[in-house]
C-alpha cells in the first residue's frame, strides 16, 4: 500500500515539471493539469480498491472493515498478507469476526475476515499470539493426500479445547469442500446457514448436502439423512482398485476408505472404515495384534495397530500368522457391503459373487481359529441362498459335520425338494446327516468322516433306492444371521422363499438317524482301532475292520495283494485245506513270532471282507492255528455272522467230541469222514453260512484234530454235578450209533479218569443209555432241566460209526451243556477260568479305585478281548455285581492308574491289549 502510495506523489511532481518548463506554452499547461488530476484520481481509486483505511486505530479498523461472523477459514486458497503465499496456515484463534493465522512459509501472523462486499480478505493488524506450536491445526473432510499424514501436535490451550461450532456460518469453504455423493471437490452453491452446519448443493451431482463440524473439530459432509454420514458407495473401493495410504500400496480393493461412515446401528463410526485422517504408525506396525480387543475398530485401535494391518493389506491378505483381529476387521466390510449395502445399490448385489470367493479364501487360510470359522462359514451360508437363483440341490452339498446348528442352504435345499417333489438324494441325506445336531454323534463321525460317509450313501440307496419322498409341511424356513461386525448391533433378518422347513419333520429325519446308527455301528471297531493306532489307517488291521464294501476305496496296498493271491489259488467253492504258513506269507505286517488271538481275529476278519471264511476261527472256537498247521478256507456270503449262535457253538462241541471219539482208535476212515459230511446239512437251527463254516471245521477236525491235551486243568474246575453230568452225555453220543465200540469204551474211560468219575459208573451209563433215555443236567450253568436223548433206531454197523440223526436230536437238546463243554475242549493258550471258579479264588491283590470283587471281575475280562455283553452280564450275575456300575469303576480306575480306558464299546465289548500288558505287571494276569 505504501508503495502505491509513493507512486500517486512521483506522478503529481512529474506533472508540475513539465507544466514549468512549458509556461509559456499556455495552452499546454492547461492540458499538463488534466493529466495530473487524472493520474492523481486514478491513484486514489488504485488505493480505495486495494486497502482500508489506515487513519483509525487497528481495533477500530477491524471493526469497520469486517461485518460478517465466520467459524472457519479457507485455509486451502487463503493468501498470507506479507508474502502471498496460499496454503494451509496453521489457525491460532478463532474470534466472532476473524481468524488468526500464522503463515507456514514467512512465520508471520495475519488474520482472515469478510468485507462488505462478501469478499474474502486478509491482514496484517491481527493480534500476536505467542507460542504457535501449542494450537491443533483444524483438520479438513477433503484432505486425503496420501503424502500428508495428521501432524501430532500437543494439547490445545483452554481457551481453544472446548471449541464447537460457531453461533453463525456465513461463507462455507467451499473451495475445498467435497460433495457428499459424488466427492466432488469445489465451489458447491450455499443454499442455507443454520447454527451449526451449510447446506449446500452440489455443482457437479446437483444433489443436496451439508457441512457440520464433529466435536473432536473436525470439518465433514453427510447427506441430509441424519442416520448416516457419508453414502457408502462413495468410500468403498471396488475390487481390483489398487490404492495408497501412509506408504502402504494396497491391490485388490473391497475395502471402505473415507471418513464419517457411521455404523448401520446410526452411532458410532463404521469400524472397517479405513479413515485416511488417523495416525499411523508405519515404523513399528503391530503385527501380532498386542493392544487389539475382541471387537476391534479401525478407529479405535493404536496407530501401531494400523500399521500393522495395513501391512497385513498390502500384503496380499494372506499372512497366516497375522493377529485375527486384523482378519476380522477386514470381515466387516466384507459383511456391510453384502447385508447393508446390497439392499439398496446394484454394485453392491454384484460384488456377492467376489465377496463369496474372498471368503471362502480367508477361511482356506483362517478356518484354523474357530471363531472366524463359524462367523465365515455362516456368512458363506447366508451368500449362496441370497444370491442363487437356481434351487441348491443341484449343486453339491458342503459336508460339514457342525454340531451346533443347521445351516441355511441345507433347509433352503430341503424345502426346495419337497417343493419340487423329488426324492431326497443320497448325498444331501448325508448332508442332512452331518449338519443336524439332533441327529447321533458318535465317535466313528469324527475319526473317520470320509469312511461314515461312503459307507452312509452305500446303506441309504441299499434301503430307499431313489431316495426318500419328503413331504410338505406348514413350518417355514426363518432365515437370518447374527454378524461380527459390532456395526450391525445384533440379529439381521434376511429374506427367503416361502419354503418349508423340512428339518422340523420327527418322520424323515428318524429314518436318516437310523441309518446313522447302523452305519457308526458297522464303523465302531474301526474307529476304536484308529482311536489306538491313529497312523494306523492303511495297515492291514485297519483294513480288516472296514466293511467290505468299503474295501476298494480305502483298503491298503497289503490287502490288494493278498485279495490277488486268493484270486490265484482259491478259485473253487469246495472248502481248500492251504498251510496256514503260506497265507501268513502273504499278509507281510503280521508276524510269526507272537502271534496271538489278536492276530488270528485280525485275518479271520479280513478274509471276511473277501467273502471267505477261516477255519478255525477264534470268533468261533477258542483255538488259534499254529503256522506249521493247516487251516480250511471256505466260501461265505456278505452276511455272514462274525461270532457263534449258542446253536452252533453246541454244534461245534458234539462235532468236536464226536471226532474224539471216533478218532479213538487213531484213525478216521473215509466212510466215517463221509457220514459227518452227509449229515451236516441236516442240523437243526443252523443258517446256511453256519452250516458251510460247520463242514470246514469238520474237515479240519479230521485232519487236525488237536486232541484232548490240555483239557486236565480245565476240567479239575468243575464240581462234582457238572463232571457226572457231562459223562452221561458222551456215552450218549458214543450210544447214538447202536452200540460202543471196545475203542470208544477205551477213549470213554479214559475220559472218566479225566473227569474225576469212576469208571465202573461207565457200565452202568452205557447200559442206561443203550436201555433207555438219558437225562443231562448242566449244573450252575443254567436252571435245572431234563434233557431226554431218546433211544436210537436199533441197526446194524460194521466198525465205528455215529448216528447223526441221534446226535442231531441231542444238539437240539444240549445247548446249555455246550458252555460247560467248550470250556473242556479249549486251547491251552485261550483257557480262562469258569466264572464261578473265579469267584471262589478272588485274590487280595488290586488297583487304586476298586474292591476285590470288581477288580477280580477286570482280571476275567483280561482273559480274551472281546466280550459280547449277554456274556459279562451273566458273568457279572454270578459275582453279584451290577455290569454297567462295575464297568464304568473298571474305566475309572484304569484311567487314574494306566491313564486310558481298559475298554470301549458296549456290545461287543472289546479290551485294549495294552491295558492288559499293565495289568499284568500288577500280578493280576
Amino acid at each position: 500500500m505504501a508503495k502505491r502510495k509513493s507512486a500517486g506523489g512521483g506522478i503529481a511532481i512529474v506533472g508540475l515539471i513539465i507544466i514549468a518548463l512549458l509556461a509559456k506554452y499556455w495552452y499546454l499547461v492547461v492540458a499538463g493539469g488534466v493529466v495530473v488530476l487524472a493520474a492523481w484520481g486514478i491513484a486514489k481509486i488504485i488505493q480505495n480498491q486495494s486497502t482500508p483505511k489506515t487513519s483509525v486505530k487497528r481495533s477500530e479498523a477491524r471493526n469497520e472493515i469486517v461485518s460478517g461472523k465466520v467459524i472457519e477459514t479457507p485455509r486451502q486458497n487463503a493468501k498470507c498478507a506479507f508474502c502471498n503465499t496460499v496454503g494451509l496456515h496453521p489457525i491460532l484463534k478463532i474470534t466472532e469476526k476473524t481468524i488468526d493465522c500464522k503463515c507456514f512459509a514467512c512465520g508471520k501472523n495475519f488474520f482472515v475476515f469478510k468485507t462488505d462486499s462478501n469478499q474474502i480478505n486478509t491482514n496484517t493488524l491481527s493480534v500476536m499470539v505467542p507460542d504457535i506450536s501449542r494450537y491443533e491445526p483444524i483438520q479438513r473432510n477433503s484432505v486425503t493426500t496420501e503424502n500428508q499424514p495428521s501432524p501430532k501436535t500437543p494439547e490445545p490451550p483452554p481457551e481453544t479445547k472446548n471449541l464447537t461450532v460457531p453461533t453463525v456460518f456465513t461463507e462455507a469453504p467451499k473451495q475445498n469442500t467435497k460433495c457428499a455423493f459424488c466427492n466432488a471437490v469445489g465451489l458447491h452453491q450455499i443454499l442455507k446457514i443454520t447454527e451449526k452446519t451449510i447446506d449446500c448443493k452440489c455443482f457437479v451431482c446437483g444433489k443436496n448436502f451439508f457441512i457440520f463440524k464433529t466435536d473432536s473439530g473436525r470439518i465433514f459432509t453427510d447427506s441430509p439423512d441424519p442416520s448416516r454420514t457419508v453414502s457408502s458407495e462413495t468410500i468403498w473401493v471396488p475390487y481390483g482398485r489398487t490404492f495408497q495410504h501412509a506408504g502402504y500400496t494396497i491391490p485388490g480393493g473391497l475395502i471402505y476408505l473415507g471418513t464419517g461412515l457411521k455404523s448401520i446401528q446410526g452411532w458410532g463410526e463404521e469400524p472397517a472404515l479405513i479413515d485416511p485422517t488417523l495416525a499411523v504408525d508405519s515404523t513399528h506396525p503391530d503385527r501380532e495384534g498386542l493392544n487389539m480387543s475382541y471387537w476391534p475398530s479401525y478407529s479405535q485401535i493404536s496407530p501401531a495397530s494400523r500399521a500393522g494391518f495395513l501391512e497385513w493389506l498390502s500384503s496380499g491378505r494372506k499372512d497366516p500368522k497375522i493377529c485375527i483381529g486384523y482378519v476380522f476387521i477386514y470381515f466387516y466390510g466384507l459383511e456391510r457391503r453384502a447385508l447393508a449395502d446390497a439392499k439398496e445399490s446394484v454394485a453392491a448385489r454384484n460384488d456377492l459373487p467376489v465377496i463369496m470367493e474372498e471368503v471362502k479364501r480367508l477361511l482356506s487360510i483362517y478356518g484354523g481359529n474357530n471363531s472366524f470359522k463359524g462367523y465365515a462359514s455362516r456368512f458363506m451360508d447366508l451368500l449362496q441362498v441370497l444370491q442363487t437363483s437356481v434351487p441348491l440341490y443341484r449343486a453339491s452339498p458342503q459336508i460339514e459335520y457342525v454340531p451346533w446348528e443347521i445351516p441355511l442352504t441345507l433347509k433352503v435345499a430341503l424345502g426346495q425338494i419337497a417343493r419340487d417333489g423329488i426324492p431326497l438324494p443320497a448325498e444331501w441325506a448325508l448332508a442332512w446327516a452331518a449338519n443336524d445336531p439332533s441327529m447321533p454323534r458318535r465317535m466313528p463321525l469324527q475319526r473317520c468322516p470320509e469312511e461314515f460317509g461312503e459307507l452312509f450313501k452305500i446303506r441309504y440307496v441299499n434301503t430307499f433306492g431313489e431316495g426318500l419322498k419328503l413331504k410338505v409341511n406348514k413350518t417355514l424356513i426363518k432365515a437370518g444371521y447374527r454378524p461380527a461386525s459390532s456395526s450391525f448391533g445384533g440379529y439381521v433378518e434376511t429374506s427367503v422363499s416361502d419354503l418349508p422347513d423340512i428339518t422340523r419333520l420327527t418322520g424323515p429325519s428318524s429314518k436318516i438317524s437310523d441309518i446313522v446308527t447302523i452305519c457308526t455301528d458297522e464303523l465302531e471297531g474301526y474307529s476304536r482301532y484308529l482311536g489306538r493306532n491313529p497312523d494306523g489307517r492303511s495297515s492291514i488291521e485297519a483294513t480288516s475292520y472296514l466293511p467290505h464294501q468299503l474295501l476298494n476305496k480305502y483298503a491298503g496296498k497289503e490287502f490288494q495283494n493278498l485279495y490277488r493271491w486268493l484270486a490265484r489259488t482259491f478259485f473253487l467253492d469246495a472248502p481248500l485245506p492251504v498251510s496256514f504258513s503260506t497265507l501268513l506269507e502273504q499278509i507281510p505286517s503280521i508276524k510269526p513270532d507272537g502271534f496271538g488271538k489278536k492276530e488270528a481275529t485280525a485275518v479271520a476278519s479280513l478274509l471276511g471282507k473277501m467273502n471267505i471264511g477261516i477255519e478255525p476261527d477264534p470268533r468261533f472256537v477258542n483255538f488259534i492255528p499254529k503256522p506249521e498247521q493247516q487251516v480250511v478256507l471256505f466260501r461265505i456270503s456278505d452276511n455272514a455272522p462274525n461270532s457263534s449262535s449258542a446253536e452252533y457253538s453246541a454244534a461245534t462241541v458234539v462235532l468236536h467230541l464226536a471226532s474224539a471219539v471216533a478218532a479213538a482208535d487213531g484213525t478216521v476212515d473215509v466212510n466215517e469222514e463221509r457220514h459227518l459230511l452227509e449229515h451236516l446239512e441236516s442240523w437243526l437251527h443252523l443258517s446256511a453260512d453256519e452250516k458251510s463254516r460247520l463242514q470246514a471245521h469238520t474237515q479240519w477236525l479230521l485232519s487236525s484234530f488237536p486232541g484232548m491235551n490240555g483239557v486236565k486243568k480245565r476240567i479239575e474246575l468243575l464240581k462234582q454235578d457238572q463232571r457226572e453230568s457231562l459223562g452221561r452225555f458222551l456215552v450218549g453220543v458214543a450210544q447214538s450209533d447202536g452200540y460202543i465200540d471196545p475203542a470208544e469204551l477205551k477213549m470213554l474211560t479214559k475220559i472218566y479218569e479225566l473227569l474225576g468219575l469212576d469208571t465202573q459208573s461207565l457200565y452202568s451209563h452205557a447200559h442206561a443209555a443203550a436201555v433207555g433215555p438219558v437225562t443231562v443236567q448242566a449244573a450252575d450253568f443254567t436252571k435245572p432241566q431234563g434233557y431226554v436223548i431218546p433211544s436210537p433206531p436199533q441197526k446194524t454197523v460194521e466198525g465205528i460209526s455215529l448216528d447223526m440223526d441221534s446226535i442231531r436230536a441231542k444238539l437240539a437238546e444240549t445247548v446249555a451243556v455246550s458252555d460247560m463243554l467248550k470250556n473242556i475242549f479249549t486251547e491251552e493258550s485261550l483257557t480262562q477260568p469258569p466264572a464261578t471258579a473265579s469267584k471262589s479264588i478272588v485274590s487280595d491283590v488290586t488297583i487304586a479305585g476298586l474292591d476285590t470283587e470288581s477288580f477280580a471281575f477286570m482280571q476275567v475280562l483280561a482273559s480274551k478281548l472281546v466280550w459280547a455283553r449277554d456274556e459279562l452280564e451273566k458273568l457279572a450275575a454270578d459275582y453279584n455285581l451290577m455290569l454297567d456300575g462295575t464297568l464304568d469303576s473298571i474305566n475309572d480306575a484304569s484311567f487314574d492308574h494306566f491313564g486310558g480306558p481298559f475298554f470301549e464299546g458296549d456290545d461287543p465289548i472289546e479290551i485294549d491289549p495294552e491295558m492288559v500288558n499293565r495289568l499284568e505287571g500288577v500280578g493280576a494276569v
